[in-house]
């Protein structure tokens, strides 16, 4: 089986907007962000303690620098983090998570965060597979195709919400 590696799409530079490592500072916006009632049904969390936990798994690999920041005019507006593993076998693939302000989406914040996310799992991880799970509606989805991610599978009653169901799909790609 040959494995096909694709180029990492180039997005266009945006005034005003620059990149970084993320630091454990850029929790209190990324509790903000997922707080964000309009990322309800793009984050499973249900409570604010919930929030909480996923914050500090995110911001956890700030210390590994597999996390990046990027900031409009000074001001963080997103985030994206690639979640590294421990184990020797798995360092060829990771999974990552990714979230912008919604104050900044449609503006191609969300294209430079993950194309810059994919660069550094490539260029400093040497990960040679990046994965992600998103729920079956997010419009995201869109996006992740652009970059050549593809479906692979999907759980239908992943999260229950209230009397309703909501399935993911997991999306994966070589870079």
């Amino acid at each position: 089986m040959t494995t096909v590696i694709h180029e990492i799409p180039e997005v266009k530079t945006i005034p005003g907007l620059t990149i970084r490592y993320t630091i454990p500072q850029d929790a209190e916006w990324l509790k903000q962000w997922l707080m964000d009632l309009s990322v309800k049904d793009a984050f499973p969390m249900a409570s604010e303690s919930e929030v909480e936990d996923a914050v500090r798994r995110w911001i956890s690999f700030s210390r590994v620098r597999s996390s990046l920041t990027v900031e409009m005019d000074g001001h963080p507006v997103g985030i994206s983090t690639l979640y590294i593993q421990a184990y020797k076998r798995l360092l060829h693939q990771t999974e990552f998570g990714v979230i912008v302000d919604s104050h900044y989406r449609g503006r191609s914040i969300g294209s430079y965060l993950l194309s810059s996310i994919m660069k550094l799992a490539k260029q400093h991880f040497h990960v040679e597979l990046i994965h992600l799970q998103v729920y079956q509606d997010n419009p995201a989805i869109k996006l992740y195709e652009k970059f050549g991610f593809r479906e692979f599978g999907r759980q239908t009653h992943w999260i229950k919400d209230e009397d309703r169901y909501v399935g993911r799909i997991f999306m994966e790609r070589f870079i």
